[in-house]
């Protein structure tokens, strides 16, 4: 703030300051009429005051960091590669997690920016596309969600939507958090995990022991042998036998006491008459 020295008297000056207010301060060779800078001191209040809005900043951008950072919906697309997307509470997409060696290839050769879900989910299968991961023998796509946000969920039937307008099979499952939560403690994709449980309730075991037991094999192929297990154990049924009609009340059971019934008299055997033999010499 600027004023101007109006009077000069033992050792002090007496200042007129912009806003008509006069101030008395030491005077360090100011001379009437010369204009000069007033230094003004800040209170206590306001300084406290200053220095909890600069830790609030501080505090909220922190958070906001946090929040932004922090994953709270998952899409994966199973196309072999294997990817997932982890989305935070904006909706933005913050990682791409290659899930196999395949799509680690993918990601390192194609440039997949982070947005928006549908767009990630455009770029990577534009990418599986352009390196023949999908083609003309294989259109089949898995997405798997794990979201309470119904705005994913949007972009997800949208995305799906545009896929198979070009042609694409596109099939969509809803994942439990549990099950997320195995997916990423393994680092595998949703339908490599799905297929090791499937083999699992059929073949028995552990799901850890079955997961590095079927190393090297495709899903696809795990679910082959469980299909064919599931074939071989289907109970054959022979054809119903016709059914026998069962005595009614109405219909009263043969007795099988004969003490009041006659017996049937049988003839009698008569004796019939042998004709007389002859002698020999008779015969003769």
């Amino acid at each position: 703030m600027r004023g101007i020295v109006i009077e000069i008297r033992n050792g002090r000056c007496v200042v007129l300051k912009d806003g008509g207010t006069f101030a008395d301060l030491p005077n360090r060779g100011y001379q009437v009429g010369q204009e000069i800078t007033i230094q003004t001191k800040k209170s206590p209040v306001l300084r406290y005051a200053a220095l909890a809005a600069c830790l609030l900043l501080v505090c909220l951008s922190g958070f906001g960091v946090h929040l932004y950072r922090t994953p709270a919906s998952y899409i994966y697309l199973d196309i072999n590669p294997s990817v997932r997307l982890d989305l935070n509470c904006f909706e933005r997409v913050i990682a791409v997690v290659p899930l196999n060696e395949d799509a680690e290839t993918l990601l390192s050769a194609a440039d997949i920016s982070r947005g928006d879900a549908q767009s990630c989910i455009n770029q990577i299968v534009a990418a599986c596309q352009e390196q023949r991961y999908l083609n003309e023998t294989n259109t089949d796509i898995e997405l798997s969600v794990c979201t309470d946000d119904a705005s994913v969920e949007t972009a997800v039937e949208t995305a799906t939507t545009e896929l198979q307008e070009q042609a694409l099979e596109v099939t969509v499952f809803q994942m439990e958090e549990s099950e997320n939560t195995d997916a990423i403690k393994r680092h595998i994709s949703a339908k490599r995990l799905r297929a090791v449980r499937a083999y699992t309730e059929v073949f028995g075991g552990t799901l850890d022991g079955n997961m590095a037991a079927l190393q090297g094999i495709s899903s696809d192929d795990i679910y082959k042998k469980v299909h064919a297990a599931q074939r071989q154990n289907v109970p054959v049924t022979d054809a119903p036998e016709e059914a026998v009609p069962e005595q009614t009340s109405e219909q009263p059971a043969q007795s099988t006491d004969t003490t009041d019934v006659p017996a049937q008299e049988q003839p009698e055997e008569t004796e019939h008459p042998q004709p007389p033999q002859k002698s020999e010499a008779e015969s003769e």
